[in-house]
């Protein structure tokens, strides 16, 4: 038997294989009965010998991960050359086996239809696709999502978790399992002890506190990147990128008239959150100000890379003087 677990976001597949395996092999998993396989690493012609290799008593799989050959992504392999296809076709064509499970767990959106091993699989196998869950799905059902995992979470707590989670439904999982395990009353005070900031939001909250006139604020933000070890060049393209996002959101708002909604889908969000806050941020900033904004960006960026000015004193200036800086009272 041949069973083929895919979907995009590897915390699903992974509950989809455990709850599979289980159903198969029930609570008798052992080193003989449940064998994993590294497919990046192991021929399939090694593989198809494995699964010859039958069971003392009972059933047995043999679980292949990382099947990369089933993709269409064009990692380089160091054993691709090795490969020996034909024979794990020919074994797939003419499996009859009841007791040996052949499991490849895939993480893929779809698999490359093109592909011979594919095409094969798609006669024979059990093709088994998890579905991804939707973001705004997640927002909407968080607080029963923590229920099931025996858990009460506040809407404050709810919210900062989004936050700090951006448009990722993995994460999402990933985070929530994490805050389960650590508590089961969870406030907005457990999100921010557990669950870390990520670098794109921290950008985004130098950008809102410096529009909003906090500059201690946004300079204390980006000091403590650098304690972390963050690279002043990489968090200068971040701040440009965030300028640029609300330079099309304004756009879209105050001259399109779109709603939230709207500009999600006009720039692509998974969500209409991302729109929402930052229709926030620009209403405290004019159009042809963020026009300025990004011009003195693309100009420290350019005196940077020119070794004219030393990054890390170039965006301390641009945060201190941002006032001036988006009146044009500022030059660099």
């Amino acid at each position: 038997m041949i069973t083929v677990i895919y979907g995009a976001q590897y915390p699903l597949i992974s509950k989809s294989c455990k709850k599979y395996v289980k159903s198969i092999l029930g609570d008798e998993i052992d080193d003989l009965s449940y064998i994993k396989i590294n497919g990046r690493e192991t021929l399939v012609q090694d593989i198809v010998y494995e699964c010859s290799l039958f069971p003392f008593g009972g059933k047995k799989i043999v679980q292949v991960d990382y099947p990369y050959y089933l993709t269409s992504l064009k990692d380089k392999v160091d054993i691709e050359k090795n490969q020996d296809y034909d024979t794990l076709i020919e074994f797939i064509n003419n499996d009859d086996s009841e007791d040996v499970i052949l499991l490849f767990f895939v993480e893929t959106e779809k698999l490359n239809d093109k592909n011979a091993i594919v095409k094969a699989l798609n006669k024979k196998a059990k093709l088994m696709p998890v579905k991804s869950l939707d973001i705004n799905e997640l927002r909407s059902t968080a607080s029963s999502y923590f229920n099931k995992l025996g858990c009460s979470i506040t809407n404050d707590a709810i919210n900062l978790l989004f936050e700090r989670i951006g448009e990722d439904p993995a994460k999402f999982l990933q985070e929530a399992a994490k805050l389960s395990l650590y508590k089961k009353d969870i406030d907005a005070n457990d999100v921010d002890l557990m669950v870390p900031v990520p670098l794109e939001q921290n950008a985004f909250n130098i950008c809102d506190n410096l529009i909003r006139g906090k500059v201690n604020i946004a300079l204390r933000t980006f000091r403590d990147l650098l304690t972390q070890k963050e690279e002043p060049v990489r968090l200068l393209n971040l701040l440009s990128s965030q300028f640029r996002n609300f330079l099309s959101v304004s756009y879209l708002y105050n001259k399109e008239k779109l709603s939230h909604d709207g500009i999600a889908k006009e720039l692509g969000y998974n969500s209409s959150y991302r729109a929402q806050m930052a229709c926030k941020s620009i209403a405290n900033i004019k159009y042809e100000e963020i026009i300025n904004v990004i011009d003195f960006l693309y100009r420290l960026d350019c005196r940077i890379k020119g070794m004219e000015v030393d990054p890390v004193n170039g965006l301390e200036l641009f945060i201190i003087n941002f006032g001036s800086i988006k009146t044009k009272e500022y030059v660099i």
